[in-house]
């Protein structure tokens, strides 16, 4: 009684030590570079950006006639330029929106990394599941032989070829467990929460082949989106600076004097001074000419990014559809040899030889394997191609891994 009340207080504790794929892929949203977006978009929320209406003021004094009873004094604005004033606005909301952007493909990115991680894991995973099953196999023909180590069955050149056989398996099982740690400090790289949890991740638990097949023929890609609309709103922000640096001119200025000796000649001591700007030369060739070049640059960088997209998508998306293809056949010839009748028969048939069974298991632990290996590949290209397809990173998040995602 005390030992059950025991394990139901621990059994919360217990859950709660198993890794869930879905706090592993969200915890990229507590990333130092996604916070730093973040912490970027609500200093900018707050308009730090926008110009005074004044760009200058000046005190200034000078000493008429070197008197210094003709003492001048006068105070000169210089009111800023209302287009500068404008685009520095446009500026920096397009600047916003490509940060914006800019934290949308690092989330991708982010993602695309830890859905690999979570596939390698559950592939290493079944690797060893299936290491252990051939080793066990193994370690059954062996005790086979020796039993029959005085009959017809007995073969001293199969006994010899089991026996190295069965090291080699054993040194492939142990490189399978250094993978899967090698694999774990990965993910504890990336989640150092993991370290104190448990994770049980198998191919098993993964999205279904067929849904993989579904999704990539019902899912719409989005052209503009992601990458694209990235690329897109660079060239925005290289034409606002190309803007900017044409309008960043001196518009004039409004000054006001005092001269005191005028009191005495019965004079009024304040005279008013107007200086209009006219932009017959331009001071900010070099600079338009850079952003200019950055303009042409970001347009190149957006015809590459297209033709990517569209190009990766496809892809993709035929990589997908060749290898679910290969696995379902490979499915279909496994089916239609009905090893488990077949099993049956060989043990009912009378002076059979018992390790001919084994051997039938032996010969499907290969199947298994190759099966293995393919939807490990089908995962990752299915990542892929949600990669290009801009779904990782929409909003909400949704796991795809998962056999109830979306």
């Amino acid at each position: 009684m005390r030992s059950l009340i025991y394990y139901f207080l621990l059994l919360p504790s217990v859950l709660s030590a198993q890794l869930r794929m879905d706090d592993f892929l969200w915890s990229v949203l507590d990333a130092p570079a996604i916070k730093s977006f973040d912490n970027q978009n609500v200093f900018l929320e707050s308009n730090p950006y926008r110009l005074s209406f004044l760009r200058e003021m000046e005190f200034r004094t000078e000493s008429n006639q070197l008197d210094p009873e003709r003492q001048d004094y006068a105070l000169r604005l210089k009111p800023a330029n209302p287009w500068e004033v404008k685009r520095n606005n446009q500026y920096f909301q397009t600047y916003q929106e490509v940060m914006q952007l800019s934290r949308e493909r690092e989330l991708k990115k982010m993602l695309k990394t830890r859905y690999e991680a979570i596939i390698d894991w559950a592939y290493l995973e079944e690797q060893k599941k299936i290491g252990e099953e051939e080793q066990e196999i193994a370690q059954t023909l062996i005790k086979i032989l020796e039993v029959q180590r005085f009959s017809n069955f007995f073969d001293a050149n199969d006994y010899a070829e089991l026996k190295i056989d069965q090291v080699e398996k054993i040194v492939a099982l142990e490189e399978l467990y250094f993978g899967q740690e090698t694999q774990r400090s990965k993910i504890e790289t990336l989640y150092p929460t993991a370290k104190n949890q448990t994770i049980s991740w198998s191919l098993s638990d993964l999205i279904s082949i067929d849904k993989i097949e579904r999704t990539i023929y019902d899912s719409q890609s989005e052209p503009g989106f992601g990458e694209v609309a990235y690329r897109k709103k660079q060239v925005e922000l290289a034409q606002s600076e190309w803007a900017l640096e044409k309008s960043n001119i001196n518009f004039g200025y409004l000054q006001a004097q005092y001269q005191h000796y005028r009191i005495e000649q019965d004079r009024s001591p304040w005279s008013i001074g107007l200086g209009v700007t006219l932009p017959i030369f331009n001071p900010n060739k070099g600079d338009m000419t850079k952003r200019k070049l950055e303009m042409i640059e970001a347009e190149g960088d957006l015809a590459d990014a297209t033709n990517e997209q569209q190009a990766g998508l496809a892809l993709a998306k035929k990589k997908v559809i060749t290898l679910t293809a290969r696995y379902n056949n490979l499915q279909s010839k496994l089916d239609s040899l009905h090893v488990d009748a077949l099993a049956v028969n060989l043990q009912e048939i009378k002076n059979s030889n018992p390790i001919s069974v084994v051997r039938l298991k032996s010969s499907l632990i290969k199947s298994k394997n190759i099966a293995a290996v393919l939807r490990k590949e089908i995962y990752l290209a299915y990542v892929e191609y949600l990669w290009y397809a801009e779904m990782l990173q929409q909003q909400p998040l949704t796991n795809y891994l998962l056999q109830d995602s979306n």
